[in-house]
């Protein structure tokens, strides 16, 4: 009874995208298509904490494969994602170091070989579950970093969505950089173009339940009332 009574009270999952519109025609092959071209041992790509509508449960990342279409699978090798907070901007990461990018509350969220891509419409998805990591706007902006170990190209690379606007590109009209990536490896860059379009997959509990969770909730205590009262007239 009390299981139905709290029907719809419990986590919601929902998806949010940061980085659309993607670059057309294009697309960024690092780092999980192409790690051995620069002998990338570290990316790691900053969100502004302005994207994020309040604090969140993260459970799953999507990378999307729409703009560049010639077979290409994900790399090699054993990679390593974790989150944090950082009070770098996009534009601003630290190239020489990508430890003084982290400022606090470090997290592993995923470690292993990549996973194959799920197809999806036109493209594919490359889409990572891992140790849910509870993520606050209000402390911080939040930063993705990627370790790769062995990292070795598949036979062809894969190109992932990047975000049109970026710290040095042209935004669209009513948009504005949200993203922005950096590299460490056999030559250390970035800071100039938007990161990999994110899909986040995450859960959040409501602190007002919605309509369709009231009646729901008031329904299983009703029913919970009407068995104690037919119990106590037996």
């Amino acid at each position: 009874m009390l299981g139905l009574a709290f029907t719809g009270v419990a986590l919601r999952a929902n998806i949010l995208v940061v980085g659309d519109p993607p670059m057309l025609g294009t697309g960024n092959c690092d780092p999980f298509g192409c790690p051995g071209f620069l002998g990338l041992s570290t990316y790691q790509q900053v969100y502004l904490s302005s994207a994020f509508p309040s604090s969140i449960s993260i459970v799953g990342l999507t990378f999307y494969e729409g703009q560049v279409h010639n077979g290409g699978q994900p790399a090699g090798g054993s990679y390593t994602l974790s989150f944090s907070y950082t009070t770098f901007a996009p534009g601003s990461l630290d190239l020489t170091n990508p430890n003084n990018n982290i400022s606090s509350s470090s997290e592993n969220f995923f470690s292993g070989a990549l996973p194959t891509l799920t197809p999806e419409g036109g493209g594919n998805f490359l889409v990572i579950s891992g140790t849910p990591f509870v993520y606050n706007p209000a402390d911080g902006n939040l930063l993705l970093t990627v370790t790769v170990t062995g990292g070795t190209n598949s036979g062809t690379p894969l190109f992932l969505n990047e975000s049109v606007c970026g710290p040095q590109t042209i935004c669209p009209q009513g948009s504005s950089v949200v993203t922005g990536n950096a590299y460490f490896g056999n030559a250390n860059g970035g800071n100039d173009i938007g990161g990999l379009v994110t899909g986040f997959d995450y859960s959040t509990s409501p602190t007002t339940p919605e309509p369709g969770t009231l009646i729901s909730a008031l329904a299983g205590f009703g029913l919970i009332a009407y068995r104690r009262r037919r119990g106590k007239a037996a």
